[in-house]
């Protein structure tokens, strides 16, 4: 495991160690766990962008040209405007 020293503003640190107290956690721990969330969330991203790039309209089109028009199930209706 990688060990850095990270400096920020005293607010943040104290934000931060707030959110840790709420938690039960230490600020390392609460940090560590946070910027874990914060790498799968960036690679989760990357991966929907490049899925994305893969689309069409006309494959969605496609798509959309194969579901049967009927009604909605409860819950599932259109908002009237």
């Amino acid at each position: 495991m990688k060990a850095i020293e990270l400096k920020m503003p005293d607010e943040v640190y104290r934000k931060l160690e707030s959110l840790a107290s709420h938690d039960h956690q230490q600020v390392d721990a609460f940090a560590l766990r946070k910027l874990e969330e914060l790498v799968r969330a960036v690679g989760d991203f990357a991966e929907l962008e490049r899925r994305a790039q893969r689309g069409s309209q006309e494959k969605f089109r496609a798509a959309m040209a194969k579901v049967p028009n009927g009604v909605p199930m409860p819950g599932d209706e259109l908002p009237e405007n």
